[in-house]
């Protein structure tokens, strides 16, 4: 089979969407309709670069269009990832738990 890095990432990125803490995210910016139309599309991908892969030695442009998918995808990861953190840090802040964690033992408030 062909370099599976795509797909790879297709389902990294898909497997992240699916994290509960960003889906609370998601869900408390109102944006849960939007979350599940990107999981829609990247199941899409997945399938498609699925057939792409079994191609690429009779269409060598295929190369080039997995090549693009991958930067592509690396834009979509680093997006989902600040996502993620994002979602991380409210949790922390809500949990009213940030003071202890930022001052340094010893320095007064």
């Amino acid at each position: 089979m062909a370099d599976s890095l795509p797909l790879s990432m297709a389902e990294s990125v898909l497997g992240k969407l699916g994290s509960l803490a960003l889906e609370e995210f998601f869900l408390a910016w109102g944006l849960e309709t939007d979350l599940e139309k990107i999981k829609r599309n990247l199941k899409v991908i997945e399938a498609v670069l699925l057939d792409a892969e079994q191609q690429l030695s009779l269409n060598p442009r295929i190369k080039i269009w997995l090549d693009n998918l991958k930067q592509v995808l690396y834009d979509a990861e680093d997006v989902v990832d600040e996502f993620e953190c994002e979602a991380l840090r409210s949790k922390v802040v809500k949990s009213g738990k940030t003071t202890r964690k930022v001052i340094r033992r010893g320095l007064p408030l």
